[in-house]
C-alpha cells in the first residue's frame, strides 16, 4: 500500500513497511540514486515557511515520516498497527530485510560519535552489511573532496545524518554526482534511530550516577512527547487559518 497525505499542505508519502522494504530492494537494482528523506517536525516546518525547502522536498523520491509526531492529526498509533512506515524506526526493518548480497553503506555524520553509533545500529539490524567507509562534515569542508571520497567506495546505500536544511541543501546539490543508488537522509531524527545505542557510559557507572543518566534519558521521552503536542496545535491552527482563507476566497 502506498499513498499520501497531506501535512500542512506538504505530501508526505504513507507506505506499508512491506512496500518499503521492497522499493529499497528495487532501488538497489538500479544505477539511479534514489533519494530518500525521513522528515522531522523540524523539517516539515521550513518546508512549509521556505518555498527553497518545500523544492528540496519535492525532489526526493520518498518524503516519508521520520517521527509520529508529524501524524498526530492522522492517528499514528492505528497507522503503526497497520504496520506503516510511522518513523524512522522503519530504516532498520529495511536493513534487516536488504536482499543484495554484499551491500555497502557509507555514512555521512557530524562527527566521529555519530559515525560509530550508526556503524553499531547498522551492523546490528544487517551483521552482513560492510560498512565501506565515512566522513566527518561541515559546512567549511570542501564539498568536491566529500563527493570524491564518496565516490572512490562506491556504496550502495550512502546514510546522510547532517542538521536540519543543511542536509537536504547538500544532498540535493549533490545528488546527480555521487555514485550510490540510494541516499537515505536521518538528521533531524536520527537520535529516534540510535537511542536503543546509547548505553550507559563507563566513566557514569564508576561514579555511581547510572540513575541521573536514566533519569536524562527519560526526559527525552517527556520532551519527544511534548514536541507531539506543540507540533499537533501547529497543525490544527495552521489547518484553521487555511479553511477561514477559504471561506474569505469564497465570499
Amino acid at each position: 500500500m502506498q499513498a499520501s497525505v497531506k501535512i500542512m499542505d506538504i505530501d508526505v508519502d504513507m507506505l506499508s513497511n512491506d512496500v518499503f522494504i521492497t522499493k529499497i530492494n528495487e532501488y538497489l537494482l538500479q544505477e539511479k540514486l534514489q533519494v530518500i528523506f525521513f522528515a522531522s517536525t523540524e523539517l516539515l516546518d521550513r518546508a512549509v515557511a521556505e518555498e527553497e525547502y518545500r523544492k528540496l522536498v519535492d525532489m526526493a523520491e520518498l518524503f516519508l515520516p521520520g517521527e509520529e509526531a508529524l501524524l498526530s492529526a492522522h492517528h499514528a498509533d492505528v497507522l503503526k498497527a497497520g504496520d506503516m512506515v510511522v518513523s524512522c524506526k522503519s530504516f532498520g526493518m529495511v536493513l534487516e530485510k536488504l536482499k543484495k548480497e554484499d551491500c555497502s553503506i557509507y555514512i555521512v555524520s557530524k562527527g566521529a560519535r555519530d559515525v560509530e553509533m550508526l556503524t553499531g545500529y547498522c551492523k546490528r539490524m544487517q551483521p552482513e552489511l560492510r560498512i565501506i567507509g565515512s566522513s566527518m562534515y561541515d559546512k567549511g569542508m570542501d564539498d568536491e573532496a566529500v563527493v570524491n571520497e564518496i565516490n572512490s567506495h562506491i556504496p550502495d546505500i550512502l546514510v546522510v545524518d547532517l542538521e536540519t536544511g543543511v542536509q537536504e541543501k547538500w544532498i540535493m546539490e549533490h545528488a546527480s554526482l555521487l555514485n550510490a543508488k540510494i541516499c537515505i537522509a536521518i538528521g533531524g531524527v536520527a537520535n529516534l534511530i540510535l537511542s536503543q545505542e546509547k548505553k550507559t557510559p563507563a566513566w557514569i557507572k564508576m561514579l555511581h550516577l547510572e540513575g541521573v543518566f536514566h533519569k536524562l534519558i527519560r526526559e527525552q521521552f517527556v520532551k519527544k512527547g511534548f514536541r507531539a503536542r506543540i507540533f499537533r496545535k501547529k497543525v490544527v491552527q495552521y489547518n484553521s487559518q487555511i479553511e477561514e482563507q477559504n471561506q474569505k476566497d469564497d465570499d
